[in-house]
């Protein structure tokens, strides 16, 4: 072909390299990514590993032994920033005791004279980490499905690329080697190598300036306090599907906020705040919609519910925040909370509508005694 793999080896070092310090770049500018931290150390690990490798003659059984080794480590990392990207848990301990293992395989023959079967190990061990990455990116297909499909086609090629080394050997029974392998497997190896590198890198870049733009628009759609939906995402959502008849909106308002802040401090306010988001997060059905529209007032909007059951679901959220005491230090308060419901009653109604009614009715529970539910239907002496 007209390659010779010591050059492209190298050139796939100095790739490896390039692409740690840009991914070092993009993670200081956003540290949540944990997986691009696996990816730029098995960058490294690989970026070292393929310089020696191409550096220095195969008859150097210490370098090349060195050089193998790194490229387990670097491989083993890319194989656990895969897991990092899917969110599944990774056994720190068993992926170093897998490598170590692998090391000593490789290692040993190199060091003992067959290093031929050291370099089919070093091939094989590439080929199974790499064809794990694929498996691991394809689960997350969803997330994004273009994106996804080349990081997965990218690894699962190179895997290839490196079964085909180590099949040659094992074929032909190279199981001594005084010069590495420059056939054409290794040169398809090597160019498989370079283009990997750079195309899995940049589509792991876009990956994850992606997910740092969905985690801002999240963010941006977020009570950061309660984990609720906020105001301004509620009533963009609620422009955008109206609801509809049978639907409810439920304003909640804690009873007397002010003195729990005034007298326990604002720590103490808010605690009450995330323990009531999480009783309405706990009784909100699929579908339901809770958020906090600021302070110490909260919505629920319930998808197609009658009178009594949007008015129950009210009452066991009182009940439930009402009998359970909130400890601020070594004092426990009773928290109280009061509710108004509105409902859709026809196509035309709006939200800001049916929340005003909400609002009105929250009001007269306020106004009677609080620590009540109250609909728009009821008319309170």
């Amino acid at each position: 072909m007209g390659f010779e793999p010591g050059t492209l080896f190298f050139a796939s070092g100095v790739s490896a390299f390039a692409l740690a310090i840009t991914m070092l770049g993009v993670w200081l500018q956003n540290r949540l990514d944990r997986f691009m931290i696996g990816w730029m150390l098995g960058m490294v690990m690989l970026g070292m590993g393929a310089l020696l490798y191409a550096s220095f003659p195969l008859e150097n059984k210490p370098v090349t032994a060195l050089s193998f080794s790194l490229e387990i480590i670097g491989f083993v990392a890319v194989y656990v920033a895969a897991r990092l990207f899917t969110g599944r848990p990774v056994s720190l301990g068993k992926c170093v005791m897998a490598g170590g293992a692998a090391i000593g395989a490789v290692v040993i023959p190199i060091l003992a004279g067959p290093n031929g079967i050291g370099v089919m190990l070093i091939n094989l061990i590439a080929a199974v980490c790499l064809f794990l990455c694929a498996f691991e990116y394809w689960r997350a297909f969803e997330e994004s499905p273009f994106a996804i499909l080349g990081i997965t086609g990218l690894y699962a090629l190179a895997g290839l690329t490196f079964v085909a080394c180590g099949l040659v050997l094992l074929i032909d029974g190279q199981w001594v080697l005084l010069k590495h392998p420059d056939g054409v497997a290794e040169q398809i190896n090597a160019i498989a190598a370079i283009a990997g590198i750079t195309g899995i890198g940049a589509l792991s870049l876009a990956l994850n300036q992606m997910r740092a733009a969905r985690r801002h628009r999240i963010e941006a759609q977020t009570d950061m306090l309660t984990g609720l939906m906020n105001r301004r995402a509620l009533f963009s959502n609620f422009t955008a599907n109206r609801l509809a008849p049978g639907d409810a909106v439920v304003v909640f308002d804690l009873d007397r906020f002010k003195s729990i802040n005034d007298r326990y401090g604002h720590g103490a306010g808010d605690k009450t705040l995330k323990e009531f988001a999480k009783q309405l997060r706990m009784y909100a059905r699929p579908g339901d919609v809770a958020a906090r529209l600021g302070g110490e007032e909260f919505v629920l909007v319930m998808r197609q519910v009658t009178v009594a059951q949007a008015t129950d679901a009210a009452e066991r959220i009182r009940r439930e925040f009402a009998s359970t005491p909130l400890k601020f230090g070594d004092t426990a308060v009773t928290v109280t909370v009061s509710a108004g419901i509105a409902f859709a009653g026809s196509e035309i109604d709006s939200f800001d509508d049916v929340m005003h009614r909400a609002d009105m009715a929250l009001y007269r529970a306020k106004n009677n005694g609080r620590d009540r539910v109250l609909t728009e239907l009821q008319v309170v002496a």
